[in-house]
């Protein structure tokens, strides 16, 4: 035997070596592990929600939601682009205007946010208070400056409605349900949770999320991570206006408080949901908003309190500009906080925000819900904190406080998700299944074992072993990248077995032409491998193709078994036109087999 058949048997050996130590500790529980392995080779076959159980969450998005919140951010751009159509500020200052010069912008030009048809036209409306300053705007004007605005109806009027144009509202709504995705999966991520399914159906407004081998222990607390919206705005508080007269006569379990500010409170457990249905029938200015914020409770009325907080509704700064966040604590009280930072753009907007605003109160407004409210001293930069209360058991201040680390570095979801379906699927289903697919696989690789050994004899043999060394270096592979199996993926298994036995197949046939023409058993085996190799080739390459397109388009369990037919054919040429060239060159060149039984 020559040196490069030395070399060849190395690299087989060696494979099938690293196959099996990386194969070992998903095996573990039937083969005990060395730490040692498990601490080099850390990854293991993980299995499919299908065959372990787990969690599947479908969720709808609420794109109308989006599209509300595009077009309110819009007409705050309107509001300061008419500013300068009508001559008040140049447009070199447009982001610089501060809340005086706004008024002074809307006594002449008011921008209103309008919702026609019962919410489903989103419209803008612009008021001029003179005919001149009306006379300046535009078809040219909107589509210059607001590529998602067509004018409705008005232009030359006083009164002036831009809608939304219909192909920007399509391209919204799969924008909101694809960045929906992309936030879910970063958030799975965020928990360690090991090959989650995330699924996003834009033309039906939903996402379908799987998480193979969740617990009911962890049930509630992965939906309220994966549902969160964590829309994070800083808010400047108007205590400065009366707002005494937005207070009607309020119901039952409601109360104002008229001191230093008005603001209306409840206590109890249904509080908040008494205030959001009370705010709802007030007459709020469509420049400002009543939110809702925890505060002390009082045992005397009920418990839990809550109450309102009269602010701009415009955010001067959001958590889009956040850079990082991190639980801390509280130096003084030592209560669980959590501790963030803006990047460049946002430090910037924050402390424009915090040096105009000395004296005022900021309200750091996590998802609609008030978090803190407090004075602002001095110029605040790219540092801050958000403060939970301390309402709370700590045990359950500090676990907030890491679920909201975890939703604010993986992002705000662009609309608010409503479940449509939460299943846990218990793993009693998923034995059974995976008992019936693998004893079908099983059944399977035998019958094709046995028929390569009856039929071709002593090539039949070192088919069989090349198939078992697919195996083995198949599942080394998927244990090594610790994919996920699932039923599909034991359908594509036993696939892959038929497609090696086909390759060995091809080639054990042209071995067994070239004996009969009279040629040595050396000669033969050297023709056959020359001769067959083109077409195994071509017939795996075509195969892959396929696996390809099915790995590119298609989702959940489409995906897995284009992922495990990806790896067989791969394994597979490798093990029937390399190994299986070792072990036949053993036997006629080591050996010096002088007839070569091939059926």
């Amino acid at each position: 035997m020559d040196r490069g058949w030395y070399f060849r048997l190395a690299i087989v050996v060696g494979s099938s070596v690293l196959g099996f130590l990386a194969l070992w500790p998903s095996v573990d529980r039937w083969l005990p592990c060395p730490d040692i392995v498990k601490e080099t080779f850390d990854n293991q076959i993980n299995p499919g929600l299908d065959i372990k159980g787990g969690l599947r969450l479908m969720y709808e998005v609420e794109v109308d939601e989006y599209i509300r919140d595009r077009r309110d951010r819009i007409a705050e751009q309107v509001q300061r682009q008419c500013g300068v159509l009508i001559g008040v500020v140049p447009e070199e200052e447009v982001d610089e205007i501060d809340r005086p010069k706004l008024d002074e912008i809307r006594q002449r030009c008011k921008v209103e946010r309008v919702d026609k048809d019962g919410g489903a036209v989103r419209a803008i409306r612009i008021t001029f208070s003179n005919q001149e300053d009306a006379g300046k705007l535009s078809k040219t004007w909107v589509k210059d400056y607001f590529r998602d605005l067509r004018v409705a109806s008005g232009v030359g009027d006083l009164v002036v409605d831009l809608h939304m144009r219909e192909e920007q509202l399509a391209n919204m709504r799969e924008t909101a349900v694809r960045q929906s995705e992309r936030t879910i999966t970063n958030r799975i991520d965020s928990m360690g949770v090991l090959e989650p399914t995330v699924i996003a159906r834009p033309n039906d407004g939903d996402i379908i999320i799987e998480i193979p081998g969740a617990q009911e222990s962890s049930f509630e607390r992965i939906k309220s991570i994966i549902s969160r919206t964590a829309q994070l705005q800083f808010k400047i508080v108007d205590d400065e206006s009366d707002s005494r007269s937005l207070f009607t006569t309020p119901p039952e379990g409601v109360y104002l408080n008229q001191g230093a500010q008005t603001f209306a409170e409840a206590f109890g457990e249904d509080a908040r949901d008494r205030l959001r249905a009370y705010i709802a029938t007030l007459p709020v200015p469509d420049d400002h908003e009543l939110s809702i914020g925890r505060q002390e409770p009082d045992p005397e009325r009920g418990g839990e309190g809550w109450r309102t907080y009269y602010m701009y509704r415009v955010a001067d700064a959001t958590g889009e500009d956040l850079d990082d966040a991190a639980v801390g604590f509280d130096p003084q009280s030592g209560s669980p906080e959590v501790d963030f930072t803006m990047n460049t753009r946002g430090a910037s907007r924050m402390a424009d925000l915090t040096g105009r605003s000395i004296g005022k109160r900021m309200a750091i407004v996590l998802d609609d819900r008030v978090e803190s409210a407090p004075v602002i001293q001095g110029q605040i930069g790219a540092r801050g904190r958000i403060t939970l209360g301390a309402y709370l058991d700590r045990n359950e201040l500090l676990q907030e406080a890491k679920d909201l680390v975890v939703v604010l570095q993986a992002g705000a979801l662009p609309a608010p998700l409503r479940p449509a379906n939460e299943q846990l699927i218990g793993p009693t289903l998923g034995q059974d299944s995976v008992r019936r697919g693998a004893f079908a696989a099983l059944v399977g690789v035998i019958l094709v074992v046995v028929f390569m050994a009856l039929y071709y004899q002593v090539a039949g043999l070192v088919a069989d072993a090349m198939v078992l060394l697919n195996l083995q270096l198949l599942l080394g592979v998927m244990s090594g990248i610790g994919a996920t199996l699932t039923l599909p993926g034991v359908a594509a298994i036993a696939l892959t077995v038929g497609m090696a036995v086909d390759a060995n197949v091809l080639i054990t046939e042209r071995i067994r032409e070239e004996l009969r023409l009279g040629k040595s058993p050396r000669s033969a085996v050297e023709q056959g491998y020359a001769r067959a190799y083109s077409s195994v080739f071509d017939s795996q390459l075509t195969t892959a193709i396929a696996g390809v397109v099915l790995w590119q388009f298609g989702t959940g369990p489409i995906k897995g078994f284009a992922t495990m037919l990806l790896i067989g054919i791969g394994t597979s040429l490798f093990t029937g036109t390399f190994c299986s060239k070792v072990l036949f060159d053993w036997l006629v060149r080591g050996m010096r087999v002088q007839r070569l039984r091939v059926g």
